[in-house]
């Protein structure tokens, strides 16, 4: 789950620079990270937090397309909807303190 943060970044960062490409293969990327972070919780059967990681998935794909197209709006949108999923999952399944978080 740790790379979601790091991929999550570098997309921003290509984002405000405008290279697109890198930012389409990081979104796919991410993708990827969210379908396996879904496959953890589906284990776990915790419905919630692996419909909030399909949200993620979904918008990390609609990411990489909007960005081989260079739709700015939908780049935007997308990474919304990105954004919009990490609060939500961390605050309801993950305890702790910076460097010592855990899994409820």
């Amino acid at each position: 789950m740790k790379d979601i943060g790091a991929t999550k970044g570098k997309i921003t960062k290509g984002i405000a620079a405008k290279q697109y490409p890198d930012v389409a293969t990081d979104a796919a990327h991410l993708a990827h990270l969210f379908m396996r972070v879904g496959e953890f919780w589906a284990g776990r059967k915790v419905s919630d937090a692996e419909t909030i990681a399909k949200t993620g998935e979904t918008g990390a794909t609609d990411l990489a397309a909007a960005a081989k197209a260079g739709d700015d709006a939908k780049i935007q949108s997308s990474l919304q909807a990105i954004n919009g999923t990490c609060g939500g999952c961390h605050g309801a399944h993950r305890e702790g303190m910076p460097g010592n978080y855990k899994i409820k």
